[in-house]
């Protein structure tokens, strides 16, 4: 477990909330608490009706003449666009005779005639109200998810940018730091080509603090895996005070797993937590700029603290816990070899 878990679980738990914030507020949009329109005027009316309620009007007219009554129940028609739509739809429905009273009113009341439409064309499709009806919903809706997957699609976007910056840092040889090429200085050390080197850092509060890297030859085998991660704690309350920490190579043409514990000033040097924590490997001084190494059958990581910060509080001994600690790991192949009979099989 490292820092992208809580990463991601922070970010799943963003998207969760996004999602439940969408679904109740559609709910109580258009379940609980639906917009209702009302006081709307003619014009205002989906175009089939606007056809309808012109035609109920005209009969109303032609049966009673009244004109003024007429021009109060049609309303204010201030949209050219729509009127012209509804009188050619209820041209188009009604008979020879309706449509010369349509035509008529429309003259005394706004002025201006509408073209009678050709025999040939056909009524006008009805246009649903803005937003309104199950259409309306359903449009909302897809909008809505349309939304939420292009959010799902950023924040995988994000995961997958973060866990790749989070991803250890390797270089080539020439690549590599000086301190690297004065390890083992003596003949007999083996001299093999790095394969890869991470850094990593921890820092007081990262109580999962556990890094773990693979370990690959240049042509992409898989070869065995390194990591550091927490050993030992001291003291109480939060954040946890960190007094060692475990560095441990896998090696899959090995039958064990090597662990070296790197030990704070205090714990290196108190007899009762050094020997506990030498069961799990062992003990190393934490000590800047000197390296360690940690052997397998066909492997070595060369350990090399770059940064090492102590912490300080009032109820616990000095050097006994780190605010932050950076280390590099190089990894490299070892020449192995093995006599069988007569023959040498050599490894690296």
């Amino acid at each position: 477990m490292n820092q992208n878990s809580g990463t991601t679980r922070l970010l799943i738990g963003l998207v969760v909330g996004v999602i439940l914030g969408l679904g109740i507020g559609l709910l109580f949009g258009y379940v609980i608490a639906p917009v209702r329109w009302t006081d709307v005027t003619p014009q205002e009316l989906q175009v089939n009706y606007g056809a309808y309620y012109w035609t109920l009007v005209t009969e109303s007219y032609d049966r009673h003449g009244d004109l003024e009554l007429a021009k109060r129940q049609l309303g204010v028609w201030d949209n050219e666009k729509r009127r012209k739509a509804a009188l050619e739809y209820a041209y188009v429905e009604a008979s020879p005779e309706m449509q010369m009273k349509l035509q008529s009113l429309e003259e005394k009341i706004v002025g201006a005639t509408t073209a009678l439409p050709t025999p040939s064309a056909g009524p006008t499709p009805a246009q649903p109200a803005p937003g309104g009806g199950l259409g309306g919903l359903l449009r909302v809706l897809g909008l809505g998810l349309l939304l939420v997957v292009l959010f799902l699609v950023i924040v995988i976007l994000l995961v997958l940018r973060l866990r790749k910056g989070k991803k250890p840092v390797q270089s080539k040889a020439e690549e590599f730091t000086d301190w690297a090429a004065t390890l083992h200085p003596e003949a007999a050390a083996p001299q093999t080509p790095p394969l890869a080197h991470f850094v990593t850092s921890y820092a007081l509060g990262n109580d999962v603090y556990d890094e773990s890297f693979s370990i690959e030859s240049p042509s992409g085998e898989f070869l065995g895996e390194c990591g550091v991660g927490i050993s030992e704690t001291i003291g109480v309350g939060d954040p946890d005070k960190v007094t060692a920490f475990e560095v441990w190579l896998f090696d899959k043409n090995d039958i064990r797993t090597v662990t070296r514990v790197l030990m704070s000033e205090h714990a290196f040097n108190d007899p009762e937590l050094r020997a506990r924590l030498a069961v799990k490997g062992e003990p190393a001084l934490i000590v800047p700029n000197q390296p360690i190494t940690i052997e397998t059958m066909t492997l070595r990581i060369d350990v090399m603290v770059t940064e090492a910060v102590y912490g300080m509080a009032p109820s616990l001994p000095a050097n006994s816990f780190f605010e932050r600690l950076t280390l590099e790991l190089i990894t490299r192949r070892k020449n192995v070899e093995t006599d069988q009979g007569e023959g040498t099989l050599a490894l690296g």
